[in-house]
């Protein structure tokens, strides 16, 4: 049960703040209000279940290699996420700058997400 929370919840809490800053970065409509909506389904959960299990299977990590893992992590996110959004900039018009896009979206989230597990 705890895994499945921990992947909701996060999942959720990503959803809402990529949300928030795609449609400030312009996207506003349901085609691309649903792009990053499967491209933050396909991303969060791998990027959780990566760093869960390297934090179970390797303790070592735990400290300051936490956060070198979170951050390698994150930049395949990242990437990964610029090339999904590049592919769909014919379809949907205001997807301009994709990277720019993937790499705010994500570092909002991830420091948003640092924030919220060093309150509880």
């Amino acid at each position: 049960m705890y895994l499945i929370e921990m992947f909701l919840v996060s999942l959720l809490l990503t959803l809402a703040l990529e949300f928030i800053v795609a449609w400030c970065y312009g996207l506003r409509s349901k085609k691309a209000m649903m792009l990053v909506l499967l491209v933050n389904v396909l991303t969060n959960p791998l990027a959780v279940l990566i760093n869960w299990l390297c934090g179970v299977y390797l303790p070592e990590i735990a400290g300051e290699g936490k956060w070198i893992l979170q951050l390698v992590i994150e930049c395949v996110v990242v990437f990964g996420e610029a090339w999904i959004y590049r592919s769909f900039q014919k379809e949907i018009p205001q997807l301009k700058r994709p990277f720019c896009l993937a790499f705010v979206a994500n570092a909002v989230s991830w420091l948003c997400g640092v924030l919220l597990n060093g309150l509880l």
